[in-house]
């Protein structure tokens, strides 16, 4: 209902039953893309423009939390859905020194000593993941995309993957796809899995539902993580606490999300972060390209670098104070009733 009444999304109805596998559109190639890659990230983050998302987010399926008004009480808020109108700060993750979310003071080796693989750790939030519904969420997905035996087994029409669908060849046609090897690839360069599955059994370790297609992983510090070239960046229950911290790393964060955050109009896709469609079809691409030769590599290591030193610049502790400290300031100046004569100083002269 909070989105125009002229988008996609507006009058499609909810959906009720995700026992079945998700619904992916056919030839998704909306406007916000060129060539199958994003060129608006905002317009990309829009739930209003992508109705498929419904199926493919948990925040859309089961979310821990939801609470909506229709009143118009101010909100100060670490993130938010486009079409809400919370009014944004740093999310307090981005304060901790907590290394799980920032790597601490060590922001990883230079690029030509780092692995040349993806790395991914996390857990399986998102919302309530339950037998009927955690094919839909975005981070079993994630995880089972980058899974090389899960691909291979979908290459080769032995299996239907349970969480996705293989890009169309008609709009991602490079060599590992078209000769059915990025499983094989996969297997050699992902390093990706989750360390909790947070089933909706809190009292099992394991969930039964997605043990035959999901098997618990080490822990990794960031630090360690740090160690690799390339990073995807999903949102969990709310924003990844994560994205700060891989900014300010040596490292490549590959970003996709649905959620809004302060910093936005601070960024810029394909200088600082290389930005990914939420439906994640344009992974395979994205990682073959930064992969295949000099020229890719060259590529990635100019976003990695050039998005480090933006963030030591205008991402710091000191950036987000001031940030807070002035919409503070703005949002008592508009509360307060004599607002159109508050800080008025002519008639000092």
């Amino acid at each position: 209902m909070a989105c125009p009444p002229e988008s996609p999304a507006r009058n499609i109805s909810a959906i009720t039953d995700f026992s079945g596998p998700p619904t992916f559109p056919d030839n998704w190639q909306p406007s916000y893309t060129q060539n199958g890659y994003v060129k608006n990230f905002t317009a990309a983050s829009d739930p209003c423009l992508q109705p498929h998302l419904r199926g493919l987010h948990g925040t859309f399926i089961e979310p821990v939390s939801m609470c909506t008004s229709r009143e118009l009480i101010p909100l100060f808020g670490g993130s938010k859905l486009l079409m809400n109108n919370e009014i944004l700060i740093p999310g307090a993750m981005y304060l901790s020194t907590n290394s799980l979310y920032s790597g601490g003071w060590t922001h990883g080796p230079s690029w030509r000593k780092k692995k040349d693989a993806i790395i991914w750790r996390g857990v399986a939030s998102g919302g309530r993941n339950k037998p009927e519904n955690w094919r839909h969420f975005h981070r079993h997905r994630l995880v089972e995309m980058l899974n090389g035996t899960t691909v291979t087994s979908a290459e080769n029409g032995v299996s239907e993957p349970s969480t996705f669908a293989l890009p169309p060849l008609s709009l991602y046609d490079f060599p590992r796809r078209r000769e059915h090897r990025l499983g094989e690839w996969l297997r050699r360069i992902a390093d990706v899995g989750f360390t909790k599955l947070n089933c909706i059994d809190e009292d099992s370790v394991y969930c039964d539902y997605v043990a035959p297609y999901f098997s618990l992983v080490e822990r990794m510090t960031m630090k360690e993580q740090y160690a690799f070239k390339f990073m995807p960046d999903v949102d969990g229950n709310s924003f990844s606490a994560r994205f700060r911290g891989l900014l300010l790393s040596t490292s490549l964060p590959i970003k996709a999300t649905i959620y809004a955050e302060w910093h936005d109009d601070r960024l810029f896709p394909w200088l600082h972060f290389a930005p990914m469609d939420n439906t994640f079809q344009d992974i395979y691409a994205l990682i073959d390209y930064f992969t295949r030769d000099k020229k890719g590599d060259a590529a990635a290591r100019f976003i990695a670098e050039t998005g480090k030193k933006w963030a030591e610049t205008m991402l710091r502790r000191d950036d987000m104070l001031l940030y807070t400290w002035r919409a503070l300031l703005e949002f008592a100046r508009v509360s307060d009733e004599n607002r159109e004569i508050l800080g008025f100083v002519d008639d000092l002269v």
